[in-house]
């Protein structure tokens, strides 16, 4: 019955499920967990409507913004879900019989926090821990800094927001502290943070590269 569901659904929208691969096809295999509100016809209408002259928009399952793909290869997908959210997926080779799929939903609140996620070709969620040491605020203050200073630093910043976002073959992850105290009181900390700190990939691995100085 599903199986016909999906087929007469496809067929309602103009393409063929044939028609998609890669990250394309995983988009409109997801389980309604991540694209929750998107139905499977409005996802085959972005695909359809990606790079047309037509405007590619559908307006998402909470009747209060529209989502569009940004961005779509075949094995990296970047779509806005609503004003207030994003969501990146980009198709990783651990082997040459094994590929995974991270998946980055961002919020953004004005200030962009995100959260990582692993599955496999069937939407199984994979241990994030196998992957990557996901990143908090210590990995944007210098290991050289004055331990007083950062346990002043940390006691402030109760929440840090982080942006995680795909570029290239790297993931960046971003935490701009400035921000979080809207320009009071940031010089004292200025010269012991930074806003960016830079993954490599590889094999589904992700390992943070040394600061360039």
């Amino acid at each position: 019955m599903k199986k016909t569901l999906l087929i007469l659904v496809s067929l309602l929208v103009g393409q063929t499920m044939s028609a998609y691969d890669g990250v394309a096809k995983l988009f409109t295999e997801e389980k309604g967990e991540i694209f929750n509100s998107l139905s499977l016809v409005a996802r085959y209408d972005l695909l359809n409507n990606y790079g047309k002259d037509t405007k590619a928009e559908q307006l998402n399952g909470l009747q209060t913004s529209e989502s569009h793909i940004l961005k779509l290869t075949h094995d990296y997908m970047l779509i806005a879900t609503s004003q207030g959210g994003r969501v990146e997926m980009k198709l990783l080779p651990k082997s040459k019989k094994d590929t995974v799929l991270a998946v980055i939903e961002t919020v953004i609140t004005p200030y962009k926090d995100s959260r990582i996620s692993f599955y496999d070709m069937n939407w199984n969620q994979l241990p994030t821990d196998k992957f990557i040491t996901v990143p908090t605020i210590d990995d944007f203050i210098n290991v050289k800094a004055p331990r007083q200073l950062v346990e002043e630093l940390k006691s402030l910043v109760y929440f840090a927001m982080i942006e995680l976002t795909f570029e290239d073959e790297t993931l960046i992850a971003k935490c701009n502290l400035e921000d979080f105290f809207m320009g009071e009181n940031f010089a004292r900390y200025a010269p012991i943070v930074t806003d960016r700190v830079v993954y490599s990939i590889k094999k589904a691995k992700f390992k943070k590269e040394k600061p360039k100085h």
